[in-house]
Order: structure tokens, then C-alpha cells, then sequence
């Protein structure tokens, strides 16, 4: 059957006339549906279609806040710095979380002339962010996929890269919980023996096979008493579990960092705060990648602009997907507890979302436990709020894995936006109408666990797209991490004191953090509060920055040599003071 058969037959399905065209694999989808949620539906319907390569879903819904396109937006700010040039380079990579970064890094050992574009102040702004950290081993994600190769593939090459990078990375494992609530939606249909029969049994041995099939080596199956070993007040519910050693931890926004560092160390050249507004194009080519600071010339151009590379796309006058955001909402328990949760735990339940792997606990690379995250379609690529809800949701969920869990220890929560097609999986490959033009879109979970594996890949289709690689012998692919007096024995940081005093001042006590490594961040970059937060932890312990905010305002105003009213916490115009700061002179 073919695909315009299937897109029919889908559509019968709804009391709607949605109209339709398909070019090449990309279903174009208009027409109006009476909410967001019949919109996602229809797109993922769509993208389910065997054969089908994106989705772009054009449907209105009522209530829809209508608006001019991102494309219509940029129009005139393009107009006005087509003539700027601002240099000329091989590739330009739109996007500077750690996908962007890590296709940097990736190209940087090669001789060729690179260049990265963010529209934010900083790398790692975005998806990358809020996000867990884990690392997935590749179980998760559908057979042929491209998600299930990379995520194997990356998930492989992190003890390397991190170590390159000096970058905490652990290897803590994961246990797939099977327990008397994974079946509860069959339990009318199974009997109690059964049903506790299939969870101690058969399902840990299907899961163990998958697992097997996908090549995850050393995967063990767990019952009784083995299962209290490996998890601190596990439930009495637990029956079986899989154990699956190759998962892992990361600081996301710390490897960004890393990756950022390390290619500008070898030759790549970022723009931040630099947003593209637009392209000059020449027959089905791109000649340059405008910006709203001028001009950057590009043989090649690389869209990895994650929530917004539909709309980088759409600028580039090649639709072929839409990106429908998901929120996700995640808890933040106290380092104090970090003996509580040794690996990272999700409890299996059947039939499982559609969309998302569940979330679970995990432990964090720097001693915290998260719980999370959820998985919401929302209508605004922006929308990082959170409701009590969520948290209760979460608490209420968890809570039954831990039952015995200290939940007062929680400090905080926030929410992070992904960015998936309707085909629900990576979109690697040169865009339809654009010769020099590489998608790398639609970069959700496990995107982090795939990162390396997602540059090596992405360099593989420059090289395909006409790209000349030749390796550069100079390459330095190692990077020193900041000192943290944290890490420091009692004696080294006596001696890193003598040295420098400003390793005795200690700013952040909830984290340890010096006022020297507060200028060591300043001096690599960090212009703002938020910045330096990511750099040396400050402000993320017990307290949550209500005792050292105004430490650290006071020495960013020194070393950037700024008014104390004008230290931002990330944003331009995100000041934290409204007017003159009481002792400030002028």
C-alpha cells in the first residue's frame, strides 16, 4: 500500500477534513482540529507510517495564538545585515547545545575552517540544560532505528571522550524494576499466580533478550534478595529486575562546556549571542548564513538548532518536519542523600508510553538524585513552567519505587522543553531541497547518551555531501577541568591558599565553591550568574543561591568591571538589581 493509501486511511480516522500532500517520503498535513492534543495525535499517527520521513503539520487548532512564522519575523532583520560580512567558513553549525558542540568538536580534527552560531549568551542554553544526565545503554529505542544505533554507538565512546575532556562520567548502572503494578492494566486478564509468575520469569527474560539483541553486554537478571543489595528500601512490590551495567552519568551542561572549550581550542570560531535570521541562497545552494550581526559565508551549513530546527529549516525554504515540544518536569533532592541511590531505576510498566521511556531515579555525577522527568505535549517551545501538579505527580510515582525515601529533602525543580518530530526518531541527512544542508533535528532522549556517536555520524554525511576531510595532525583533543577546592584534601587546598587567598574565600559553602574559581570561570567566559553557576556549582546546593547570589554579583562586577546593577543572570536585560545597589557608589 502506498503511503498516500495509509495517510488516508489514518485520516478516516478523525471528523476532520484534513487535506494532504506527500513528496518524497515528507507528509504535508492543513486543515483545522478543535485542540493542540488532535493536532499531536494526527502528527504522530502520521509519522507512524512505515516509510514515512517527516511530518509537517500544518494544522490549525482552535484557540491557536495566530502570529507571523519565525521565517516572516527575521524577514526585515535579514534585509538589514545582508551587507555585513562577517567572514567566510567551510561549515556553520547552527546551534550550540551539546549536539552543535559536539559536531564541532567532531570537525575540529580535521583541516577545515568551522564556525558555530547560538543565539544565546552561552552553549548548552537549551535542551541540554535541563536534562537528567544519564546515559543511556540503548535498550530503549525501536528496532531500525536510528536512535537504537547511535544511542548504542555513543553510549560506548563516553569513558574515552570524557576522560579526554576531564569530565566527571560514571558507569553506575541501571535496574529495570518489574513489580506488581507493571501489568496492572492486564490484571483482569491474568490471574494473580500468573501474573506473578510472568513478572518473575518470562518479562525480566524478554527484557534480558532485547537487551542481548541490541548488544548490551553483561546484562544480568535479579530477583529476591539480590535486588535489596543493589537498591537501598526498594518496595516489597519489586518481584524481578535487569541490571544493565553500561549506563551512565554525565554533567550535561559541564561536557557542553567541555566540548565548547576544547574545539575553540583547535580552531573553531563561535558566535554567540548571534542568532540566524535567515539564509543567502543561490540556485539550491546556501552561500551564507545571515545573522543579526551580519553575514557568515558557508560551503556547508549545519542545522542542529534543536527546539527550533523546523524553524531553521523553514527559513532554508525545505519543510520536511515539524518539531511538537514536550515538556518534561524533574525534582532535585539534597547531595546529602546521595548514599539513598546508587544506580539509576525505572520501574517497567505495560503497555509502555508511546512516546517516552517513563523517567526514574537517578543518582548525578556531583552526589544529587533526580526524579523525573515527565512527558507533556505543551503548545509553546518556551513553556518551562511547573505546576504542583507535576510535582505531585512525580512524588506520588517515586515514591512507590522508594517508599522510605526522606522526600524532604527535595531543593528544587525545573522543567525542560524536547524537541521530537512526529516520526519520533533522529533526523540525520541532508535536507531535500538544499544541496549543502544538513538536518541534525529532532534530537530528544537518549540524545545525550548519543551525542558522540550523532558528530561521528554527522561528519560521515559532510564527507557524503562533498565535505573534504583531512585529518589535522595538530588536533589536541584534551581540555583541563576547572580545580574545585571540593576535591581538594585539607592539605592541598592549605597549600593552594598560601599560594592564592582567594582559594580561603569560600563564596558558595553549600558547594565549596572559592572566590577563585569564580574568576577562573569569569576568565573562560562566563559573563553572567547562570553561567558561572554551570562552570563551579555555585548556587546549586542546600540553599539554592540565597546565601552566595550576592557574593559572587559582587566579584562579577569587579572582574567584568561593571556597575553591580548591570550583573545579569543570564539574559540580556535579566538584571538582578532595578536601579542603584545600596552601597554601590555613584
Amino acid at each position: 500500500m502506498s503511503i498516500s493509501r495509509k495517510v488516508k486511511k489514518v485520516l478516516k480516522k478523525f471528523p476532520y477534513d484534513i487535506s494532504f500532500v506527500v513528496d518524497e517520503g515528507i507528509v504535508l498535513l492543513e486543515g483545522e482540529v478543535n485542540s493542540h492534543q488532535e493536532w499531536v495525535k494526527i502528527g504522530l499517527n502520521i509519522g507512524d507510517i512505515k516509510g514515512v520521513k517527516g511530518v509537517v503539520n500544518e494544522i490549525r487548532w482552535k484557540g491557536m495564538k495566530e502570529g507571523k512564522t519565525r521565517a516572516e519575523r527575521r524577514e526585515n532583520i535579514a534585509s538589514k545585515n545582508e551587507r555585513k560580512r562577517l567572514g567566510k567558513h567551510e561549515v556553520v553549525i547552527i546551534g550550540g547545545g551539546i549536539i552543535g558542540c559536539s559536531i564541532a568538536r567532531e570537525l575540529s580534527k580535521f583541516k577545515v575552517d568551522v564556525a558555530l552560531v547560538e543565539k544565546g549568551p552561552d552553549v548548552s542554553l537549551g535542551q541540554t540544560r535541563a536534562n537528567n544526565g544519564m546515559v543511556h545503554p540503548g535498550l530503549a529505542p525501536s528496532k531500525g532505528s536510528l536512535k537504537r544505533r547511535l544511542n548504542v554507538r555513543g553510549n560506548e565512546m563516553y569513558g574515552e571522550l570524557c576522560e579526554e575532556l576531564d569530565v566527571p562520567f560514571k558507569r553506575v548502572g541501571s535496574l529495570i524494576l518489574i513489580t506488581s503494578r507493571t501489568l496492572k492494566k492486564y490484571k483482569r486478564y491474568l490471574p494473580l499466580g500468573l501474573n506473578t509468575g510472568f513478572c518473575k520469569y518470562i518479562l525480566p527474560w524478554l527484557v534480558k533478550k532485547k537487551a542481548d539483541r541490541n548488544r548490551l553486554k553483561g546484562v544480568e537478571i535479579l530477583r529476591g534478595d539480590d535486588i535489596k543489595k543493589e537498591v537501598k528500601g526498594v518496595t516489597d512490590d519489586v518481584i524481578s529486575a535487569v541490571k544493565i551495567p553500561s549506563t551512565g552519568i554525565v554533567d550535561p551542561y559541564e561536557l557542553t562546556i567541555a566540548l565548547y572549550e576544547n574545539a575553540k581550542k583547535n580552531g573553531v570560531d563561535f558566535y554567540l549571542d548571534t542568532e540566524v535570521v535567515g539564509f543567502a541562497k543561490e540556485d539550491s545552494m546556501i552561500r551564507g548564513v545571515i545573522t543579526d550581526k551580519g553575514v557568515l559565508g558557508a560551503h556547508h551549513v549545519v542545522n542542529a538548532a534543536g527546539l527550533y530546527s523546523d524553524e531553521i529549516a523553514e527559513l532554508a525554504d525545505t519543510k520536511e518536519f515539524t518539531i511538537h515540544p514536550r515538556k518534561g518536569v524533574e525534582l532535585l533532592f539534597n547531595k546529602r542523600i546521595q548514599d539513598d541511590v546508587e544506580h539509576c531505576l525505572t520501574e517497567l510498566t505495560l503497555p509502555s508510553h508511546p512516546t517516552s521511556k517513563g523517567g526514574g531515579i537517578n543518582p548525578t555525577v556531583h552526589g544529587n538524585i533526580i526524579w523525573g522527568p515527565t512527558a507533556k505535549e505543551i503548545e509553546s517551545k518556551k513553556d518551562t513552567s511547573v505546576d504542583k501538579k507535576d510535582i505531585d505527580e512525580i512524588m506520588e510515582r517515586y515514591s512507590k519505587v522508594l517508599p522510605d525515601f526522606p522526600r524532604s529533602e527535595f531543593i528544587r525543580y525545573f522543567a525542560g522543553v524536547r524537541a521530537p518530530s512526529f516520526t519520533e526518531d533522529f533526523i540525520i541527512r541532508p535536507a531535500k531541497e538544499v544541496q549543502n544542508l544538513l538536518h541534525v533535528a529532532a534530537i530528544q532522549s537518549p540524545g545525550i547518551a548519543s551525542a558522540p556517536a550523532i558528530a561521528e555520524y554527522s561528519v560521515e554525511m559532510l564527507d557524503k555531501m562533498g565535505l573534504k576531510l583531512e585529518r589535522d595532525e595538530s588536533f589536541d583533543g584534551s581540555r583541563r577541568a576547572m580545580d574545585r577546592a571540593a576535591e581538594m584534601s585539607d592539605d592541598e587546598l592549605r597549600s593552594r591558599i598560601q599560594e592564592e587567598q582567594r582559594w580561603g574565600n569560600i563564596v558558595c559553602t553549600c558547594e565549596m565553591v572559592s572566590e577563585a574559581e569564580i574568576i577562573e570561570a569569569i576568565n573562560r567566559g562566563a559573563e553572567s550568574f547562570d553561567a558561572i553557576k554551570r562552570r563551579t556549582r555555585a548556587g546549586m546546593g542546600e540553599c539554592q543561591e540565597s546565601y552566595c547570589l550576592l557574593r559572587i554579583a559582587d566579584i562579577m562586577s569587579k572582574e567584568l568591571d561593571i556597575p553591580l546593577k548591570n550583573v545579569k543572570k543570564e539574559w540580556a536585560e535579566s538584571e538582578f538589581f532595578d536601579g542603584t545597589v545600596r552601597g554601590e557608589e555613584g
